[in-house]
């Protein structure tokens, strides 16, 4: 086996490694469970927020796609119901109303969704990248600079995504601009709430 081959293989396997590690529902999930920890909730209330909010819209995602393709539906229409189903929890959040940060939170993740569908009509945007840029900007500024080291596992995820061919530079680039962008809006509205 030749040097080029070994590394090739080693940086596929690293690249396969962040990718399995770090799927958006795992990120999504405990973004919300530290953000139900955050505003205070009890833990029965984090688990059935982050139920609500990620488990059943999830649940809908991966679970009912054998069904719809089985009966013929576009996976674009099941993207979609899962949108809807994330501005439904978006909407129980503020009308209960939930403590800060978890209505913001909620709102900004149905947000960089509704986006993402949009985009994916035109430009495959990474939503592993998308998702893990915001969480890493979202904790960093929610629970300090010390937490400042997880920056470097939104280019690790775009490494990842490109070197798999899961994405192209453009694709994941693309993804880490949503979630910059995302993460925006939400302190945007944590500055003026």
């Amino acid at each position: 086996m030749s040097a080029t081959v070994h590394r090739r293989s080693m940086r596929l396997s690293f690249a396969a490694g962040c990718s399995r590690i770090l799927p958006p529902a795992l990120v999504l999930t405990m973004l919300v469970l530290l953000a139900g920890v955050k505003a205070g909730l009890e833990p029965g209330g984090v688990i059935l927020l982050a139920a609500g909010v990620v488990g059943i819209p999830g649940a809908v995602y991966k679970g009912a796609k054998p069904l719809f393709r089985r009966r013929g539906i576009p996976d674009s229409r099941r993207i979609r119901i899962v949108a809807v189903l994330m501005l439904i929890g978006t909407v129980i959040c503020w009308a209960i109303p939930l403590e800060a940060p978890i209505p913001l939170t909620v709102a900004a993740l149905f947000l960089g969704n509704a986006v993402l569908v949009f985009l994916r009509r035109r430009l495959d945007v990474s939503a592993h990248v998308s998702v893990l840029t915001f969480a890493v900007l979202w904790v960093t500024a929610l629970f300090g600079g010390g937490w400042a080291w997880l920056l470097i596992l939104s280019p690790l995820m775009m490494f990842s995504r490109v070197a798999l061919r899961e994405h192209t530079r453009h694709e994941a680039l693309a993804g880490a601009a949503l979630g910059g962008a995302t993460f925006s809006c939400f302190l945007v509205a944590m500055t003026w709430s």
